[in-house]
């Protein structure tokens, strides 16, 4: 016993700079984020542009580019979320071929602060896609995401983002969503 305990006396102080590191960067950056869900083919599916911010800088416009397959996936619309319509900020989205890749397409997403404000965190943007009715089931459809961000200063200054890319599960029969404890 006392082994094991002197081992983890030596090996816990070596852990905590990691932590603290660890902390340090993520409490230090700008975050956005696509969401997941899950639908069927034939029907359509919901994507969330989530931002987090440190607020060490304030962020005045933001381009996401998201890369999709065209054969299985189509976008919709872009929704304006509630930190975006609180500041009034402009929101563009339009869909391009993939150039170096034929079977993708890329939805660029552009939100700018009209009025100067930082752009807040939140649920920037709503994205709806379609699911072919041919996509196969029991499979992830990824959506890659690549961001940039620039201050609102003059002349803006690019800040780095850190992202993390969506999801889109194609399920072979629609989720259901009951109560729990009526099913019992």
């Amino acid at each position: 016993m006392w082994v094991g305990l002197a081992a983890l006396l030596m090996v816990l102080p070596l852990s905590f700079p990691t932590l603290l590191a660890v902390q340090q960067e993520s409490s230090s950056t700008e975050r956005l984020n696509l969401g997941f869900d899950q639908s069927v083919p034939g029907d359509v599916a919901f994507i969330a542009i989530m931002f987090s911010t440190s607020g060490e800088v304030e962020i005045g416009k933001i381009i996401t580019e998201i890369t999709f397959p065209r054969e299985i996936l189509s976008f919709k619309e872009a929704r304006r979320g509630l930190p975006i319509k609180s500041i009034d900020a402009e929101l563009s989205a339009q869909v391009r071929n993939d150039d170096q890749d034929t079977e993708n397409s890329i939805l660029e997403v552009v939100i700018v602060s009209k009025t100067g404000e930082a752009i807040p965190a939140g649920t920037l943007v709503n994205l709806i896609f379609m699911i072919s009715p041919e996509a196969p089931t029991l499979h992830t459809i990824v959506l890659e995401n690549r961001s940039e961000a620039f201050t609102t200063g003059d002349p803006p200054e690019r800040v780095e983002l850190t992202t993390t890319d969506g999801e889109i599960e194609s399920l072979d029969i629609p989720a259901l969503f009951a109560c729990f404890f009526y099913m019992h």
